[in-house]
């Protein structure tokens, strides 16, 4: 039985006649997540300033998220803490408090844990209603429109044919009026879940983001919170 279930009623409360119905589906070909925990991910990543390597640690009950990303186009790496969505904390490379981060920062921090937002869109986003069909990267998608906990706009898309979540477009919490385009690619089974090992983002008008996981734990025996 899915992890989401028990809150179905809830979901379906805030959803259109059909939303909960394309989650729903979503949910089937995704998989069981009941005895999800945790979930640790390393990506190697392109942009137009350079390579990068993007590291999570979170947790699949609740907000906390640790987050790494060391550049080989600047010298300082760039490490965080998030407890809650309006709790986060950036880091040195000793994992030392340096103070605390806006919510603004932190939306944008939790918007990298692209395979939770995937595996469980229902917490993630508010309010979602199903509207007309439409093409995502070359995909024929059903499209919902939500709200994030900001409430600032997000367009979901599922596949028609698959039924699995093809990807987003929101707002850039840390850039008014701009608008990231996420789109998942090359899915695979890890544990019986179904997840994708690549990432692609359009942001704004000229800048994009590749993302290829290389690695991708679920219920990693290491993992550990650490505090501030």
């Amino acid at each position: 039985m899915h992890r989401f279930l028990p809150g179905l009623l809830l979901i379906i409360i805030g959803c259109g006649d059909s939303a909960d119905h394309i989650i729903w589906k979503h949910h089937e070909m995704v998989g069981d997540l009941s005895d999800l925990k945790n979930i640790t991910a390393f990506a190697n990543c392109e942009s137009s300033d350079g390579h990068y390597t993007t590291y999570t640690e979170s947790s699949f009950e609740d907000d906390y998220l640790l987050f790494q990303q060391v550049y080989d186009f600047k010298s300082n790496p760039f490490y965080a803490l998030i407890l809650k969505k309006d709790e986060g904390y950036g880091l040195d490379t000793t994992l030392t408090s340096q103070g605390p981060l806006s919510e603004a920062v932190i939306a944008v921090l939790k918007a990298h844990e692209f395979h939770e937002m995937m595996l469980e869109p229902e917490k993630r986003y508010f309010g979602m209603k199903q509207i007309e069909d439409t093409v995502f990267f070359n995909q024929k998608c059903n499209q919902l429109i939500a709200s994030d906990h900001l409430g600032l706009p997000v367009r979901l898309f599922f596949d028609k044919t698959t039924k699995l979540m093809a990807g987003i477009s929101q707002s850039n919490p840390y850039k008014k009026g701009e608008i990231i385009r996420v789109h998942f690619e090359g899915w695979f089974k890890k544990d019986q879940i179904k997840v994708f090992h690549t990432v692609k983002v359009e942001q704004g008008e000229s800048d994009e983001f590749i993302l290829e996981y290389d690695n991708i734990t679920f219920n990693n025996p290491d993992f550990e919170k650490i505090s501030p």
